[in-house]
């Protein structure tokens, strides 16, 4: 540290000649531990390496605590030598030695660091499991660093709103002198936060502070990571600027690379290439392959496809735990073939691509995680969908199908159950109940914030439960058979999709697949909001004057979007539809083609199939198992559960007070479920949507451990069938989690429904598919006997035959 290496190493080899006459084995120990150390500082890594591998094979010369120490050591040099399953050995190690000895500051680094190498492996919530348990320990360690990695962890999760909240927590605890590297640290990761949020200005705030601080502290290898978020900010903002004169443009090739600013882009890959040289001084692979994929990127956008090839070419392809940033290269990569004009490898490496994604979000038990992590796909499926609509019709919907909804593909969940998680879940449980009963508002507002924060914890804890290994995989259909099966139940689909600013779908009407365009896709994300409010003032019932103009203001809106989306296709038949997050929750049944007409709002093609394809497994009276649940508050509950109870044979005595755990049992076995209960939405917090039962709200996350067998849900509740869109072409709600988690088919209501008119549209339900009708006809007839708002109930999922 005083002189540099020459005199260092110098010292250290009259060390060895002292050792070499003692014959000490034990010195001979700590000698490669210093040596470790001496190398390890100076960049040497591979000599670092050997000087520590030469201290484990004598362990025994170390004291405990030492011996700690050295496997925290060699753990950090795995990291920087891209070994984490090493490192992983090693963190636990040192953690399990820290723990017997009481240290709780090496106990707490061993475990964290050990978080930190299961990230690096690509076990997400091992690794936020790691990180947490660390967080548990007490110490005095100073926790900047850790609350870091964590953050790191949340965005390649793709958790990236969550991220950015931690990123601004930990960045206001290294507040004062001396944290300077750390706090440009916490920059660089909100700069890809914020980018990957589309907010460009904030990114490039961001990113431009990291890297004067970087520079200024003379962190070079840092100050080109910030600067290459500086240069994918602008390509960003070249490519935005290019949407806007897509629209107009016919050619393929200037479609998906685009027809930015040449100065600009030319600019960007000179700064890349730089970098690219910087990085390979330092010996960091990793940052020199992040840069030539950046200079590609820029070379594409001036028109220089030869040169972006040559930079790909010349990848070293460090293995690297970011699954986002292996999609990043294999989308900058399919561009570059189509720009060369090789389109068919390009589709061949989207379609690895999206595997790949499917295989990063499987290994999670948590809906939240699997859902949040398609967000690295949205680039890469715009442009799978690019490539298909010159194809045609069959090449649009397989795109579409390799993109949507990957979560309804993989296995089922089988989370196993958690102390930890029940705990938070009855102290949520009590805290909403204290507020339902509460007037204050200063009280109000304390328990709401309590409420939050334990959201918060029961999230964190349900990231990090892995998959059980006992849960059953998903049965495979492809779209060739699904289209098959549609002919077979008599429906036609039609599946939204948002393409060039236009709202567009592809359809299979009678057995013939086809593609149209439909309409801008503001106004029908216009009509369809204006849809979803008029019906919802409708519902109150309590409109007087106002009411002729509500629904004048509503019929016109569904006509409009009516002749726009549906109409063209000329179908008779039943419809399954396929929706995008600008027409979700359209009360379907209220648009003039669709009054009692059949139709269920699917996750995809392959998925409505799939839910066809399985056999119901019901038993018990009139063929069918059947349970009913009431909760407090609906006044005419009692005398709908004892109707629908009767209408299947199952008795007339109606329910006592429900129960949560009876509920989640039925749930997890074959047969018809329905709940005639208060329900909420949780917009922010879609796992936190729930049912009202007598002995407290049954939260979506709850039904994870178990998972759902029933054939058919029946939510007598308001809004639980609303959804919230997240990037990458996933949503999460109540119904949706239920159909994830493995229900056949759901029926719930997208707006408030009377609970009279609620009542009588499902008991009628009830009846028209105890006489043999599928639940997408039963509900359509339902529906169209009460009273037009019932048409806020939809049919979800799939079909149930009785």
């Amino acid at each position: 540290m005083l002189a540099g290496l020459e005199p260092a190493t110098a010292r250290l080899a009259e060390a060895e000649e002292v050792v070499d006459a003692l014959g000490d084995d034990r010195l001979r120990a700590r000698l490669d531990y210093q040596r470790a150390n001496i190398h390890g500082r100076v960049g040497d890594l591979a000599s670092a390496w050997d000087g520590l591998e030469g201290a484990v094979r004598r362990l025994d010369a170390f004291t405990e605590r030492e011996q700690a120490s050295v496997h925290l050591s060699r753990g950090m040099l795995a990291f920087e030598l891209l070994r984490p399953q090493e490192a992983l050995e090693s963190f636990a190690e040192a953690a399990r030695l820290a723990h017997e000895l009481g240290g709780r500051e090496q106990e707490f680094m061993a475990r964290h660091n050990e978080g930190y190498a299961a990230y690096l492996l690509g076990d997400i919530p091992r690794s936020l499991a790691d990180m947490a348990g660390a967080e548990d320990i007490e110490s005095d360690v100073f926790k900047g660093p850790a609350r870091l990695d964590r953050a790191r962890v949340l965005l390649e999760a793709g958790l990236v709103k969550e991220a950015v909240e931690a990123l601004h927590a930990g960045l206001a605890g290294v507040s004062g002198d001396g944290h300077d590297q750390i706090r440009a640290e916490f920059q660089l990761e909100l700069a890809r936060a914020h980018r990957l949020l589309g907010h460009l200005d904030l990114a490039a705030d961001a990113a431009r502070s990291a890297r004067e601080t970087y520079g200024r502290i003379g962190a070079t290898a840092w100050a080109a990571k910030a600067m290459l978020v500086g240069l994918l900010v602008d390509l960003d903002r070249q490519r935005r600027v290019r949407r806007d004169r897509e629209r107009l443009e016919r050619d393929l090739v200037r479609r998906i690379v685009g027809v930015g600013d040449a100065s600009v882009a030319l600019a960007a890959a000179a700064t890349a290439d730089e970098l690219t040289e910087t990085a390979t001084e330092l010996g960091d692979s990793e940052l020199a392959d992040s840069a030539r994929v950046v200079a590609a990127q820029a070379l594409l956008l001036a028109g220089d496809v030869a040169g972006a090839n040559s930079r790909l070419l010349s990848l070293e392809r460090v293995s690297t735990a970011s699954l986002s940033d292996e999609l990043d290269a294999a989308a900058v990569t399919a561009m570059t073939l189509v720009a060369a004009g090789d389109v068919t490898p390009a589709r061949r490496i989207l379609v690895r691509a999206s595997r790949r994604l499917a295989a990063g979000q499987e290994g999670s038990a948590s809906l939240d995680l699997r859902t949040a992590r398609a967000v690295h796909g949205a680039r890469l499926s715009e442009l799978d969908l690019e490539l298909a609509v010159p194809r045609g019709s069959g090449a649009v919907l397989e795109a579409l199908e390799r993109w949507r909804s990957a979560t309804d593909r993989l296995p089922s969940l089988g989370r196993p159950d958690d102390e930890q998680l029940a705990v938070l879940t009855e102290q949520l449980r009590a805290v909403r109940g204290h507020a339902r009963g509460e007037t204050d508002p200063d009280q109000l507002r304390e328990l709401h914030d309590h409420a939050s924060r334990l959201e918060r914890q029961i999230r964190d804890r349900d990231w990090a439960l892995s998959r059980s290994g006992t849960s059953a995989r998903a049965i495979p259909v492809r779209v060739r058979e699904a289209r098959a099966l549609l002919g077979q139940v008599d429906r036609d689909l039609v599946w939204f999709y948002r393409h060039r600013g236009r709202l567009a779908a592809v359809g299979v009407v009678g057995g013939r697949a086809v593609m149209r365009d439909l309409m801008p896709i503001e106004r029908a994300a216009e009509l369809a909001q204006r849809v979803r409010v008029d019906l919802r003032a409708a519902a109150t019932h309590h409109l007087g004057p106002l009411a002729g103009a509500v629904w004048s203001s509503l019929r016109s809106s569904a006509a409009e979007l009516d002749t726009a989306l549906l109409r063209p296709w000329r179908s008779e038949r039943g419809l399954v539809v396929v929706v995008c997050p600008e027409v979700s929750a359209l009360p379907w049944a209220l648009l003039p083609s669709m009054v009692g007409r059949p139709f269920t709002v699917a996750l995809s093609l392959t998925s409505f199939a799939r839910r066809a394809a399985v056999a119901p497994d019901a038993s018990g009276t009139g063929g069918a198992r059947v349970h009913v649940s009431v909760g407090p508050g609906v006044p005419r509950a009692t005398s709908e559960a004892r109707t629908i109870l009767g209408t299947w044979g199952a008795g007339d005595e109606p329910p006592g007070p429900s129960r949560r755990d009876e509920l989640v049992r039925a749930l997890a076995r074959p047969g018809v479920v329905h709940v005639a209960a208060h329900g909420t939405h949780q917009v922010e917090s879609p796992l936190f949507s729930s049912l009202v039962l007598h002995d407290g709200p049954v939260f979506a996350h709850e039904l994870q451990p178990t998972g759902v067998r029933a054939d058919h849900v029946v939510l007598s509740a308001c809004e639980v069938g609303l959804a919230s869109a997240r990037p990458g072409h996933e949503s999460l709600g109540l119904a949706l989690s239920l159909l994830s988690l493995g229900a056949r088919s759901v029926v719930a209501a997208v707006a408030p429904v009377p609970d009279d008119v609620a009542a009588t549209t499902m008991t009628r339900h009830h009846e028209l598919l105890a006489s043999g009708l599928p639940s997408d006809e039963a509900l359509a007839r339902a529906v169209s006997e009460t009273d037009d708002v019932a048409a806020a109930f939809l049919n979800l999922g799939g079909q149930h035959r009785p």
